[in-house]
């Protein structure tokens, strides 16, 4: 029976009726139990009647098809290699059925095989189909690496095959590439493919897609005038653009039109029980329903767009959300659905005045922050959670400003707490799962073997990027980064290997405003800024104290601003320092409400956003005075990473210094004089020169809690990871990337003094600040940081350098001990000529509030009562003398 099934299946050009056929008699024997011998012919069979029932939309029966082959093989120990097309045709189905979690377990199945099958295997098609599971759950820069990978693994002697499969991949990559943003590249891609000749209706369509993703509606609806008929799967896609075009335009009347069409169609014909389409329908049609200011209709066109677009979740009540995340069919789109169902709910709140659509707004918003936190801790790289970060900070960004407009009119300004543990948590988000994700895997059970290759693929890709930096060679460098993709893809599989041994990897701590306020310590406050379209809102947190203020953005002069920060950057040596009447007033603006309060602290922890992560705010005046004369200053990403440390004993013998340009310089990298002098300390471990290679470093680094390196750096604004610090050049490679230093286990290391160019500057991100190496050596573990925001003159450097040590020396904490280092060199008339801000105010500390434990708080009153004892004894004694000798 499975031999006639067999012949059936191979004809070169069945008929319905001979599928069916074979349908049958497949399913007749494999009802079957077989033995041992025939056990191999079963396997084969299970998977070409799936590949059948697939053919004509029996999805279900299909999968349970692969499945039995797929068990029957382990249940008569055969090798797994036996199973591969199961496991990748299972993906591909159980993705279209939106099934992710199981698709993505069997398609990681399949690519692990692959790796044991030298023939036989359909590579292009698994990397294409992972590529596209990492497309539609938001994962871009990782379904670029795969759809690139599917690209390079196609033979050349393919045929139509090959040429129909390329245009695939290469058209999936451009979608990708327009949602991270890169429009031209993408724009680049469809518009050479349109002369390929392969459906072309589809390349417009994409292309008008990329177009409406700029902001640039009329070219988009250029391109879809273009289209005059489609077939029926595109022409759902083709309204609903037209209608999202019109609806950038504002043209209404067209809009609905279009949706109308889309509606008599797709809603009559007959999908599986969630669909794509359809869910984006229903969400321009909420966009259409909002514009005509009809609230309620959008918030059921809104449900209606959740129910589809998640995969399990049903509920048409517009007060219900889904309360368990799952990955589904474009994720990114549901969390814009929810943020936009929440915003409506306030609007209707605005506009009614009934507390049922506040509690609606807030719980939604709430819901949809959690999913986004849930997208972000399945991605598996950084680049893909700061995208990400920027993308959801908007709504946070609309939800902060709606919460504050109703704390005014409700008269409920405890609200605003609310609005700032959302402004944390939008801050720094990708640093936080990441360095979380980092510590889990150092405690968790995952094989010393498994960890070892994940440090060898990185390894691999840090010397094939430093490989790239270095080439001038086209073909050198296209060769380079096709290696570079697949060392991504493969480090990707074994991260999601790691994951089934992290089963707490989702349950980060929850921030709140208490939870800070414990964090922060006696004695601590904290300034953190966050701005929206129209407000900077300013927020002042201590222990048992929270206020806020919001300023309008008009009244900010942010020309003059970043005027006054590029001034700081090229002082004239003992010119007079005079920051201009707007930083004057801007600095006791920002900081008014709470001078008072600020007399009773003795740090200040700043959590600056957007462009204003480039700020000393140290040098801010206020009332004639720079605010680090008033207070202590260190500086978080965000306030959610802020965890109180207990102060701990310096020990100046357990420092590790680096000085590699003391003696000469290399490749238009300076001589350095007085680097070494910065580390030549009683104590210190101190290489130099040619001791200070970049080998030496990262055997030597995590064996030391404190590090000084006092070298070149290298900001690269435009591509992060160019970025790098420099040790001596000798025989072997001697710059540390960004990539590579962030991957270092660098959890024992406490304090770094990073006495370099830079180091604290880079690339803005709206939500994760600064992209710096500062921000690598915290992903690495560094708690203590001080880094530089622009270049640094020598002397300075070695003057702060000896001050800050000597005042950790006396028991001062790092804030403390940076402060008293500059107000040395202000008071300091030898240092006079270098008492311009520009001078020492690129040096900034990014830690921990240190709090001072019980225990040590008991030695040092005990220490005081012993000093006043003795102080006395010495008065009696000499009282005692002095009668005495009367």
């Amino acid at each position: 029976m499975l031999k006639k099934a067999d012949s059936l299946y191979q004809l070169p050009s069945p008929t319905e009726e001979d599928d069916r056929l074979a349908i049958k008699l497949y399913s007749e024997a494999l009802a079957e139990t077989p033995n041992s011998e025939e056990v191999q012919l079963f396997l084969r069979g299970s998977e070409r009647l799936g590949v059948l029932l697939s053919v004509y939309g029996e999805n279900e029966a299909a999968a349970k098809s692969y499945r039995k082959g797929i068990q029957l093989a382990k249940a008569f120990k055969l090798p797994d290699t036996l199973v591969y097309s199961s496991h990748l045709f299972l993906g591909e189905l159980l993705f279209s059925l939106s099934k992710l979690d199981s698709s993505i377990y069997h398609l990681k199945e399949a690519e692990n095989l692959q790796k044991l099958i030298q023939e036989k295997t359909q590579p292009e098609r698994l990397f294409n189909a992972l590529g596209v599971y990492f497309f539609e759950t938001g994962n871009y820069s990782q379904s670029i690496s795969y759809f690139s990978r599917a690209e390079s693994a196609l033979p050349s002697s393919l045929g139509d095959y090959g040429r129909y499969a390329r245009y695939s991949f290469l058209s999936n990559k451009a979608s990708a590439l327009y949602n991270l943003e890169k429009y031209d590249s993408a724009k680049k891609i469809y518009e050479d493919l349109l002369t390929w000749e392969i459906n072309p209706n589809q390349v417009r369509i994409n292309l008008a897609n990329t177009h409406l993703e700029e902001g640039n509606p009329d070219q988009a609806l250029d391109v879809l005038n273009q289209i005059s008929e489609t077939s029926e799967p595109l022409k759902f896609s083709h309204w609903n653009l037209l209608a999202k075009g019109y609806l950038l335009k504002k043209d209404l009347e067209a809009a609905e039109l279009a949706l109308d069409r889309t509606r008599d169609s797709l809603m009559t014909k007959l999908t599986r029980k969630k669909d794509l389409q359809r869910g984006i329908y229903h969400n321009l049609r909420g966009q259409l329903h909002e514009q005509k200011k009809e609230y309620q209709k959008a918030l059921n066109s809104y449900q209606k767009a959740i129910i589809e677009l998640h995969p399990t979740f049903q509920n048409s009540d517009i007060f219900q959300n889904p309360e368990k995340s799952s990955l589904g069919m474009s994720s990114i789109t549901l969390f814009e659905v929810l943020a936009s169902k929440a915003k409506i709910a306030w609007m209707l709140y605005e506009k009614e005045e009934d507390s049922k659509w506040f509690r609606l707004g807030l719980s939604t918003y709430l819901s949809a922050f959690d999913f986004a936190n849930y997208i972000s801790f399945n991605f598996d790289n950084d680049e893909a959670r700061i995208f990400l970060g920027d993308q959801v900070l908007k709504a946070y960004q609309i939800a902060i400003e709606r919460i504050y407009n109703i704390a005014l009119e409700r008269d409920e300004l405890g609200l605003m707490e609310q609005a700032f543990v959302w402004a944390e948590q939008s801050k720094a988000g990708a640093l936080r799962q990441s360095a979380y994700f980092e510590r889990l895997k150092r405690r968790s059970g995952i094989p010393l073997a498994k960890l070892q290759e994940e440090e060898n693929l990185q390894f691999l890709l840090s010397k094939n990027y430093q490989r790239q930096y270095l080439s001038n060679d086209p073909e050198e460098l296209k060769k380079l980064q096709e290696e570079f993709v697949k060392l991504q893809v493969d480090l990707s599989r074994l991260r999601e290997e790691f994951k089934s041994f992290l089963p707490d990897f989702e349950n980060a701590d929850v921030f709140s405003l208490a939870r800070y306020q414990d964090q922060l310590g006696r004695r601590k406050a904290s300034l953190s800024l966050f701005q929206t379209s129209s407000k900077l809102f300013v927020f002042w947190v201590e222990p048992e104290f929270f206020d806020f203020k919001a300023l309008d953005i008009k009244e900010i002069n942010f020309r003059e601003l970043e005027n006054w920060r590029k001034a700081l950057q090229t002082p004239n040596l003992g010119r007079k320092y005079d920051a201009g009447a707007f930083i004057s007033q801007f600095g006791k603006t920002l900081f008014d409400p709470w001078l008072v309060r600020m007399k009773s602290r003795n740090q200040l922890i700043v959590v600056p956003h957007a462009q204003f992560n480039s700020i000393p705010f140290e040098v801010l005046p206020i009332d004639g005075e720079y605010l680090i004369e008033r207070i202590a200053v260190l500086y978080q990403f965000s306030a959610a990473l802020v965890k109180s440390e207990p102060k701990k004993e310096w020990f100046s013998n357990a420092v590790l210094g680096f000085s590699p340009f003391e003696q000469k310089g290399f490749q238009g990298l300076s001589r350095l004089p007085g680097s070494k002098e910065e580390i030549s300390r009683k104590g210190f471990t101190v290489f130099t020169d040619e001791s200070a290679d970049l080998k030496t470093f990262l055997k030597e680094a995590p064996n030391y809690p404190y590090i000084h390196l006092a070298t070149h750096a290298k900001a690269e604004p435009g591509d992060i990871n160019s970025s790098f610090i420099a040790f001596y050049p000798g025989l072997e490679e001697f710059r540390l990337f960004s990539q590579e230093l962030s991957y270092q286990a660098l959890d024992s290391v406490e304090f770094v003094f990073l006495s370099a160019c830079e180091t604290g500057a880079g690339q803005l991100s709206d939500s994760e600040g600064l992209i710096s190496l500062a921000r690598s050596f915290a992903l690495a573990g560094a708690d203590h940081l001080i880094t530089s925001l622009w270049l640094t003159e020598n002397q300075v450097a070695v003057y702060l350098s000896d001050a800050f040590y000597r005042h950790l020396q006396e028991g001062e904490s790092y804030a403390s001990a940076l402060r008293l280092a500059k107000l040395d060199l202000l008071n300091d008339p030898k240092m006079s000529q270098f008492s311009h801000p520009g001078y020492w105010a690129n040096y900034v500390l990014i830690g921990q509030p240190e709090v001072v434990s019980f225990e040590r708080k008991v030695k040092e009153v005990i220490g005081r009562i012993a000093l006043v004892l003795f102080i006395l004894a010495g008065i009696v004694w000499i009282i005692y003398r002095s009668n005495k000798k009367e």
